[in-house]
């Protein structure tokens, strides 16, 4: 079909072109051709929007197919945008949720003694702790070596999750000799705590013998528990606890969500003395 000559102009003049990229550019805020990726200039405009509290109280992000048609891009390169947002902290992926502006972490310290109420007392969050899996199991060459047990003794294998405001922060796979503490996932689910738990069996205090920190990703059960994805980082800490006669009483591991905890080693820093 013929142009009319109109279309003829139209398509003719540059200044046309012009106009339609600048509109483009004042839709959507992203530049072509000016040097800088797209995709880079996107995850700069939403690091402002950020900045700015622009995302509301509950500060979640538009998904990528709203963001694609903002931006009048595919999905791939708003994905490539959001990663990049992850990555410098500014927002978090929860799976089955969405994208959410990432609040600033919060710091847990790690020493002498280490206790997860205590060092988020300073926090204004809502703190939970939820037992999710308890059983009774034979100990493996690792467990009974960390606990000091025999190989094969039996220990309570106890899953657990922290929570601040209904954020999973981190999730521990717990072993305590069966012998010691009965009825441990009961006394736990009851108290809700650690620290009571142990109370109730005689521990009034305990100390750390070891923490063995490292980053991994997680596995497919990890992820699920913290509401993250497999691509997201965890920082896992190994730990021994034991009484004041030096008997080990809980041998964990823990994986944090790492974009939402920061870890501090402070290993003369005594957390339980510290005063309400």
């Amino acid at each position: 079909m013929a142009m009319t000559s109109m279309e003829n102009s139209a398509a003719a003049d540059p200044t046309v072109e012009s106009t339609t990229a600048e509109l483009s550019t004042a839709v959507s805020g992203v530049e072509r051709g000016a040097g800088v990726a797209v995709w880079l200039q996107i995850e700069q405009i939403l690091a402002a929007e950020i900045a700015a509290q622009g995302f509301g109280d509950d500060g979640r992000l538009p998904s990528e197919a709203e963001l694609a048609k903002r931006f009048s891009v595919n999905r791939h390169t708003i994905r490539r945008a959001m990663l990049g947002l992850a990555a410098r902290g500014f927002v978090s992926v929860e799976q089955g949720r969405g994208t959410f502006v990432q609040p600033a972490a919060i710091d847990y310290s790690i020493g002498r003694r280490t206790r997860f109420t205590e060092n988020l007392r300073d926090t204004s969050a809502e703190i939970t702790y939820e037992v999710l899996v308890a059983c009774k199991i034979k100990a493996e060459p690792v467990v009974a070596q960390a606990l000091k047990l025999r190989s094969g003794t039996v220990v309570y294998q106890i899953d657990t999750v922290h929570s601040a405001d209904g954020v999973p922060l981190s999730c521990a796979r717990s072993w305590f000799p069966a012998m010691r503490f009965p009825d441990m996932p009961e006394t736990l689910r009851r108290l809700g705590s650690t620290t009571a738990a142990l109370a109730e069996f005689g521990v009034h205090d305990y100390t750390r013998q070891s923490s063995r920190i490292g980053s991994v990703l997680p596995d497919a059960e990890t992820a699920r528990r913290l509401g993250i994805n497999r691509q997201q980082p965890t920082l896992v800490v190994e730990n021994i606890d034991a009484d004041l006669d030096d008997v080990p009483v809980k041998y964990g591991i823990t994986h944090f969500a790492g974009d939402r905890v920061q870890l501090l080693v402070e290993p003369d820093k005594d957390l339980a003395a510290r005063k309400p």
